[in-house]
């Protein structure tokens, strides 16, 4: 059976090309660094910590805008993507092949900002998951994320329409058991002194091939918390 990272193993250089097998993704990185770097109150100098960060298409942004940027990933080959697209773009970022709970030991000073974005509906342990990633975030930071719903709609969508009709995602990427319930993350963030402050939607327009951020959850949705203690 294939593990969660290695389905991205075989991506490689895949990251970087925009009309590659991941479009979906620079379609919606743009939106979704406008969005989180909005609710922020200037990045420059900011420790940022991007976890799951594949091949650096968001940490990237981070950077450029003055972050201080750290990313991690279990996939060496997205972290090889990562470092060599960060060598051609002159661009310090710390890339590391590490997870959570691996990382977690090694940390040892506290993050402004944890990004999680389209990872956590790859975990297999959700509550430890978020456990050792919120850890490392300092009191009063900010944690963004962007995960998938568990709804039908979610399962028609994300996985029957994006994945076997359209290829927007490579077929096999998803598994629907491990879609997260807003309900579910915001228990599990509440746990861990973390407060969700906004909740969105990510949306896809057909007749503009395009997404937006909007108030439907249903399917894709985004937001960001706040570590409270």
């Amino acid at each position: 059976m294939t593990t969660e990272s290695e389905k991205f193993e075989k991506y490689g250089q895949e990251w970087w090309n925009p009309a590659g097998k991941l479009f979906s993704l620079h379609r919606i990185n743009p939106l979704r660094f406008d969005y989180f770097s909005a609710k922020i109150d200037g990045l420059g100098g900011k420790r940022l910590l991007d976890i799951g960060c594949g091949g650096g298409l968001l940490a990237e942004r981070f950077a450029n805008a003055g972050a201080i940027v750290t990313g991690i990933d279990l996939s060496p080959v997205a972290i090889d993507a990562a470092k060599r697209h960060a060598a051609e773009t002159g661009l310090q970022i710390d890339y590391k092949v590490s997870s959570p709970p691996q990382f977690v030991t090694q940390n040892t000073e506290p993050f402004d900002i944890i990004v999680c974005a389209e990872v956590l509906e790859h975990v297999d342990d959700l509550r430890g998951f978020l456990r050792d990633a919120l850890s490392m975030l300092k009191p009063g930071g900010l944690f963004f994320f962007g995960t998938i719903n568990k709804t039908m709609k979610a399962r028609l969508l994300a996985l029957f329409v994006a994945e076997d009709l359209l290829n927007m995602v490579p077929k096999g990427t998803h598994d629907y058991n491990r879609f997260v319930k807003p309900s579910i993350l915001k228990l599990i963030l509440e746990e861990n002194g973390v407060e969700i402050v906004e909740l969105k939607g990510m949306t896809y327009d057909p007749l503009k091939l395009e997404f937006k951020i909007s108030n439907d959850t249903s399917v894709n949705y985004l937001g960001y918390a706040r570590k409270t203690k």
